[in-house]
């Protein structure tokens, strides 16, 4: 027997997960905290299974709800691409991305895949530098959109994402100890360089270059070969490379932002869309983080 599943019940579900509380996610989704208990009682009775327990006034996630969540997701962002997919204008041509070298193999491959399957007819022309060069250019008019790592959020950005910088070395490595400390930074137009060696000075710590390029490959060639340790958002931490923690004895960094330009008076629907599409993989990312937090805490009633 066929059953179908009502995305609206598994949008109220995942997130009451997402915000912790009943009353949250009925402000989040407008609705009244009485419609959405409503909501979580007929999917507990479309399956015939309880979704969450009460603990000492609170809500968790039963065994059964904690295997629903992803599967609840995997549907919901299914349903959401599809709408998008088929309610989006054909668009053909080209739109011109500048990205941060250090974000594009964790940010962009998802990016470009969704925006793809949209737009099968436009082409994704990418340029990577650093954020400093990457904003000359879109104010030159040699791009239709950018991404820059920033200190702050200018007037004119939208921030897609507040992450700390880091210290990042070999697994096991002991570049850390090192005096004067070996650091790979990058060129002179570099957004995290200036911040790196301002803490380094207030800190007082000796320090000598040992890569410096506007590429990350040469970067983390030394990072893994243990030769230097390097400052990089959270974030965009490669494989096989690990935060160092405060054991090392090295200047806390700073936040910073990950924030969008687009051209302030010459914006194409194709700069939008993919805009668009940006803003939904930061957020989701932000979105799974909050989830891996708080899969096993209890939610409020």
């Amino acid at each position: 027997m066929v059953r179908n599943i009502d995305t609206g019940l598994l949008r109220a579900f995942t997130t009451v997960v997402e915000t912790g509380s009943v009353t949250k996610a009925a402000a989040a989704l407008s609705l009244t905290q009485a419609a959405v208990s409503q909501q979580i009682k007929r999917l507990e009775d479309l399956f015939d299974k309880p979704l969450f327990a009460r603990k000492q006034r609170r809500l968790v996630l039963t065994p059964e709800g904690d295997q629903l969540l992803p599967l609840a997701q995997k549907l919901i962002a299914l349903n959401d691409e599809t709408w998008r997919a088929m309610a989006a204008p054909a668009f053909d041509g080209e739109v011109r991305l500048g990205v941060p070298y250090d974000l594009v193999a964790r940010f962009l491959p998802k990016v470009l895949r969704r925006f793809d399957k949209r737009f099968p007819n436009v082409r994704v022309s990418l340029i990577t530098s650093t954020s400093r060069l990457l904003l000359d250019a879109l104010g030159r008019g040699e791009l239709d959109l950018a991404l820059a790592t920033e200190a702050s959020r200018p007037a004119r950005a939208e921030s897609l994402l507040v992450d700390r910088l880091v210290w990042v070395g070999a697994a096991g490595g002991d570049a850390w100890v090192r005096d004067p400390l070996p650091v790979s930074l990058g060129a002179e137009t570099c957004a995290f360089r200036p911040y790196a060696l301002a803490a380094l000075a207030k800190w007082h710590r000796g320090w000598r270059p040992v890569s410096e390029s506007n590429s990350l490959e040469p970067m983390v060639a030394t990072l893994e070969a243990d030769l230097a340790v390097a400052p990089m958002l959270t974030c965009a931490v490669p494989k096989g490379l690990v935060i160092l923690s405060a054991a090392a004895g090295l200047p806390k960094l700073p936040l910073c932002h990950v924030n969008l330009y687009l051209p302030r008076n010459t914006q194409n629907d194709m700069a939008t869309e993919l805009a668009s599409v940006l803003r939904e993989e930061f957020d989701l990312r932000g979105r799974d983080t909050l989830l891996r937090a708080r899969r096993k805490a209890p939610a409020n009633t």
